[in-house]
């Protein structure tokens, strides 16, 4: 096990930004590893792309992939858009980004595969010690048009205010966590407050990951 590295989700259609991020990271950031996790099966570029360079690698554990999609399914069948949508937003991957925390690396940074690594990452690992998370956001700043949660559903529960839920929305693109937090009893928890608690139905906007990653 190591214990800390990089992790981001990719697959070929966006090989071009996985590479600008994977250079970046070799410039600003230093040698740390990096995995890959497949966004989907599409990823002969991506092996072509990490074959020449030794740090990386492509996540290879079906069994932590899939048991976030039958997660991310489950709890999906629950939302009340699943009722009018044909094509389940989950198809599109990006729930897979929290494969990492069944992966290789102690603690770890993830990046958006369209994001670029700007600087060093050792004051970021060193919060790790003392926090489960570390986000740099503005997500709780959006305006409740855009706010990843619906604040308005939320307070008429009469169980939390704005002003407690606000700084419990991030954004997922960039975070650091550490593996293991996740485990088998954590997701039933988890599932039980979304689908039989009904707080799936916060979730204004069911297509995209920062959206149910403030959960």
């Amino acid at each position: 096990m190591l214990s800390h590295g990089i992790y981001t989700l990719a697959n070929d259609v966006v090989y071009d930004q996985l590479v600008a991020l994977l250079n970046s990271i070799e410039n600003n950031v230093g040698d740390l590893p990096v995995c890959v996790i497949p966004f989907n099966d599409q990823c002969d570029r991506v092996r072509q792309a990490i074959q020449s360079r030794p740090t990386v690698s492509l996540f290879d554990n079906p069994e932590a992939i899939q048991r976030w999609e039958t997660f991310a399914q489950s709890v999906w069948s629950a939302h009340p858009a699943a009722k009018t949508q044909t094509r389940s937003p989950w198809g599109k991957g990006h729930h897979r980004k929290f494969v990492a925390f069944d992966g290789m690396f102690d603690r770890f940074v993830f990046y958006d595969a369209d994001s670029l690594a700007m600087a060093p990452l050792d004051r970021v690992f060193a919060k790790l010690h003392t926090y489960d998370f570390i986000f740099d956001d503005w997500e709780h700043k959006k305006s409740r048009q855009t706010a990843a949660l619906d604040i308005a559903k939320i307070e008429a529960t009469g169980r939390y205010q704005e002003s407690e839920i606000r700084p419990k929305l991030h954004c997922s693109s960039f975070f650091a966590s550490r593996k293991g937090l996740f485990d088998a009893t954590e997701l039933t928890q988890l599932q039980r407050q979304l689908i039989q608690q009904r707080q799936v139905e916060w979730i204004p906007r069911w297509w995209d990951d920062a959206f149910y990653s403030t959960i």
